[in-house]
């Protein structure tokens, strides 16, 4: 086996162990997933939150908050390739009142040298403002 499929396999499987950390509420495990020097990146709304400590403040905001709000998933779809693993789901959101709706969400976790890079995520600018709440007026405008 190569190194880089050896690497490939090793970084799907923090990918998918991000992932079940997320859904334990776990946020010293899920910030473990990644590097450093991790970011969101948000498209096509082009935002971007970077930093160890906004991330984690993320994560407790998302685990405190926004995770009431997400009334399930269903995942649509995993690829997993060299430089990273894809994840497309649908996300039901619900409102005050009762009402839901369902986002279409993809997102990638690009692999680093050690761990997750953080994730490119692709859906509705509406969806960020739930899932982000307060974090997303921290975004930065991606560079060009």
């Amino acid at each position: 086996m190569s190194s880089n499929s050896t690497r490939r396999e090793r970084m799907a499987a923090l990918a998918a162990e991000h992932v079940r950390a997320e859904d334990a509420g776990d946020v010293d495990a899920t910030l473990a997933t990644f590097q450093s020097d991790a970011a969101f990146e948000l498209f096509p709304c082009g935002l971007r939150l970077s930093g160890h400590d906004r991330i984690r403040r993320y994560y407790e905001y998302f685990f405190s908050t926004s995770l009431k709000r997400c009334a399930g998933y269903t995942t649509r779809g995993t690829q997993e390739g060299d430089d990273g693993t894809a994840v497309e789901m649908t996300v039901t959101l619900s409102y005050p009142g009762g009402a839901t709706r369902d986002f279409r969400v993809l997102t990638i976790f690009p692999y680093g040298e050690t761990a997750l890079l953080g994730e490119r995520i692709y859906a509705d600018t509406e969806f960020f403002r739930v899932i982000f709440g307060p974090l997303l007026a921290e975004a930065e405008p991606m560079p060009a």
